[in-house]
């Protein structure tokens, strides 16, 4: 039988546990270090925007010289009703005119800046087409339908033979126009600017108490 008694096993202290020669190497961040990177980390992309503006020119598009007439719109008293008590509104077009001397290639047509229509085929110079507004569709498919959504805007970009990407806006009076208010973006703009002081806060006191501790 031995004589030797076994080591008694260590008793893990807080700094056997979580302290290693490796952790005591590693570079500390001080509060003032913290608070200048979190600064800069919130500055540069504002900055770098603000430059990008200044430097870049302003983006030039020409102006097509046209006409939209829209035919078969619900009227007032339809549209008073509330959404799922309206009947099905199965008609309604636009007439595109291009009152230029230029044909028209490449069109794209958007009907209250959601709803596109993409068209291969030229308008001639002084040539108009029809467009049934049940053919515009949004990005998930949905088809624009006059049933839930008022006439409120038509836009058109089309290429010229000059190689030159141009546009015209037509705007139609609504029955009940939706308030072009931007608080709510005013709101959500000042919440997250909000959101970045408070995270800056809690990353320099949480610097702060590591400083502490070592």
């Amino acid at each position: 039988m031995s004589d030797e008694t076994p080591n008694p096993a260590p008793v893990p202290t807080s700094e056997y546990a979580f302290d290693s020669s490796e952790q005591k190497k590693a570079p500390q961040l001080s509060h003032r270090k913290l608070t200048i990177m979190l600064s800069l980390m919130c500055l540069i992309p504002i900055v770098t925007i603000a430059v990008l503006w200044g430097y870049l020119p302003a983006v030039h598009e020409g102006q097509l010289e046209a006409n939209i007439v829209a035919k078969d719109l619900p009227g007032k008293d339809f549209y008073a009703v509330d959404y799922y008590d309206r009947t099905n509104w199965e008609r309604g077009f636009l007439i595109v005119q291009n009152k230029s001397d230029l044909d028209w290639t490449h069109l794209e047509i958007r009907v209250n800046g959601n709803y596109q229509v993409y068209d291969r085929d030229p308008i001639p110079a002084r040539g108009e087409r029809i467009y049934d507004l049940t053919r515009f569709l949004n990005r998930t498919g949905a088809r624009f339908s006059l049933q839930y959504n008022e006439l409120n805007r038509v836009r058109i970009y089309a290429r010229r033979p000059t190689k030159d990407r141009a546009t015209y806006i037509q705007t139609f009076p609504t029955h009940f126009p939706i308030s072009s208010n931007y608080w709510p973006s005013v709101i959500l703009l000042s919440v997250f600017l909000v959101l970045v002081v408070i995270a800056a806060v809690v990353f320099a006191k949480i610097a702060k108490s590591n400083r502490q501790q070592v």
